[in-house]
């Protein structure tokens, strides 16, 4: 009998062994913060385009680079509208120009369709205001969109039943500055904004478009003038910048000669994939680590800005498993920062995370 207690006991004893040495021993202090990418699931963009005489190179480069902007919308299948208006608000008041006037998923040629909108001509004022312009086109839109939408909430305050209100939703649906989508604001100009209000003024009007409590989901984005001036004869676009810093979103230099960068970067901030991640605590800033996991059927194209790209774990594992392992580069023009006056890590050009991906933050808080 003691024979066998004796084995039992140096069983339990090999399993404990075992499992200590299985069993990582983390240091002190230490945290993994993990955020789920995810987009818009319906967006309406309202590009404002210069329409005066310096112009026509500029349009010329917006529509031939439309594949960049739009290829993040159909990747993530989000439910857009593109409306166009011109910086001109004497000759085009509050007006949505080309045909048709809104561009959506379903519309026939829609490159060329945006190529010929986005082409507004050399004729416009000199006198540009770009955010007057859009502030008047968003009036006339409510004011369009407002018997609709009456008849639609009064439609669904009679339902019983999910399924009615949908169906209300659906009967009565308005083209553009939709109730469900996010607003997103794309200016693009060589000089800046003249428009007679401050520019905090048109921030909150803007941010109010979708309704009090919905602020967030209206984000503005301009190709400007470099601001300070670099040389390339675009006036220095500073009220537009003022108000993207305001209310989020990307600048981008109209003084590029090709706008494919760009735009894929406004794509990036349009269909509302982040760019900052905070941490939950403070970190000993050599301890910090970043990962991105991405699905399985993620292609390499979309992992360019990957620093190691480790694929081991997808073997057996469906193209929706999250076990592609990115290590994106530390700093550079496509890599991640930590932020510490914001807590926050930043990701710089192409390494922002993409649609579904998992961000993991990993560090040591600081003082542990």
């Amino acid at each position: 009998m003691r024979r066998v207690a004796v084995v039992a006991f140096l069983a339990l004893l090999f399993v404990d062994c075992r499992d200590e040495r299985l069993v990582p021993s983390l240091p002190p202090g230490f945290h993994v913060d993990t955020y789920a990418q995810r987009s818009a699931s319906a967006v309406d963009v309202l590009w404002v385009v210069d329409d005066s005489a310096s112009m026509a190179p500029r349009q010329e480069s917006l529509a031939r680079n439309f594949q960049a902007f739009i290829s993040l919308f159909r990747e993530g299948r989000i439910d857009y509208r593109m409306g166009v208006a011109t910086t001109d608000t004497f000759a085009r008041p509050g007006e949505l120009v080309g045909t048709p006037r809104v561009l959506r998923p379903d519309t026939p040629g829609l490159e060329q369709a945006f190529a010929d909108s986005v082409r507004v001509g050399t004729g416009g004022s000199a006198y540009e205001t770009g955010l007057e312009a859009a502030s008047q086109v968003l009036e006339r839109l409510a004011r369009e969109n407002a018997p609709v939408l009456e008849a639609r909430a009064s439609c669904v305050s009679s339902c019983a039943t999910d399924a009615c209100r949908e169906a209300c939703r659906a009967t009565h649906a308005v083209e553009f500055l939709r109730p469900e989508a996010w607003l997103y604001l794309a200016f693009v100009t060589d000089e800046d904004d003249r428009s007679p209000h401050d520019v905090r003024m048109y921030w909150r009007e803007f941010s109010r478009a979708k309704g009090l409590g919905n602020d967030g989901t209206v984000l503005a984005s301009a190709i400007i003038g470099d601001v300070p001036a670099n040389g390339c004869g675009a006036e220095p676009g500073a009220r537009y910048a003022e108000l993207v810093s305001l209310m989020g979103g990307e600048l981008g230099s109209i003084c590029d000669e090709d706008f494919a960068e760009t735009l894929r970067t406004l794509a990036t901030s349009a269909v509302g994939l982040r760019r900052s991640f905070a941490l939950a605590r403070v970190p000993r800033e050599d301890s910090l680590r970043v990962r991105v996991r991405h699905a399985c059927g993620t292609p390499e194209s979309s992992l360019r800005a990957c620093g190691s790209v480790d694929r081991a774990a997808c073997e057996g594992q469906s193209a929706e498993a999250l076990e592609v392992v990115c290590v994106p580069e530390v700093g550079g023009e496509h890599g991640w920062v930590y932020q510490p006056e914001r807590g926050t890590v930043f990701f710089a050009g192409d390494s922002v995370p993409g649609l579904g991906s998992r961000v993991e933050l990993e560090y040591v808080e600081a003082g542990s």
